[in-house]
């Protein structure tokens, strides 16, 4: 129960407010002047966005893991138990690398939302490719060339990080047609 309720929280207040969260608020609730030194270190805007983007997708990947743990089939459960395995290796062997074949496509697609919503780490000055965007088009006044450069980077890495997915997904898919196949 105090997991559903975490989830719900988390994923009905929006990742950008998160971060300043982290950044502003966190601090002032530590006792012993702890947030006065956490805002002296040099890297707390990184180590808060890192913070805040984790607890905005901790909600997320928790509900995709279990809702793929719910799909195992009950039977496949059932056939565990029958032939002796305990509840760690009902787990280890039969339900988690099921699981794992049906969390992939969307675990990989939280992965790559994650890493496009590292440019709100913008919010709270963290050194970030969407900040220093603004930065050298700032300095250059070249905001066209620099902002097609960052968007190119983001489209490549992120296409990247899928193609990654779609190679594991592949590896990972049973070939049904073999199982089936009734020789007559």
């Amino acid at each position: 129960m105090p997991g559903r309720f975490y989830v719900e929280i988390v994923r009905n207040i929006p990742g950008l407010f998160w971060l300043p969260f982290f950044y502003f608020v966190f601090p002032e609730l530590l006792p012993f002047g702890l947030g006065e030194k956490l805002h002296g270190y040099p890297y707390y805007s990184v180590i808060a966005g890192i913070i805040g983007l984790t607890v905005d997708n901790s909600a997320y990947v928790s509900d995709i893991v279990r809702t793929g743990i719910l799909a195992v089939p009950r039977g496949h459960i059932e056939a565990a138990v029958a032939t002796g395995l305990n509840r760690f290796q009902q787990f280890r062997y039969i339900i988690l690398p099921e699981a794992f074949r049906i969390i992939l496509p969307p675990l990989g697609t939280r992965m790559v939302h994650n890493f496009k919503n590292t440019s709100l780490c913008m919010a709270i000055t963290a050194p970030e490719l969407t900040w220093a965007t603004q930065q050298v088009e700032s300095i250059t006044f070249r905001g066209l060339e620099v902002t097609f450069l960052a968007t190119a980077f983001y489209l490549l890495v992120a296409f990247a990080m899928v193609q990654v997915i779609l190679k594991f997904e592949r590896q990972l898919k049973i070939d049904i047609s073999s199982i089936t196949r009734i020789k007559t």
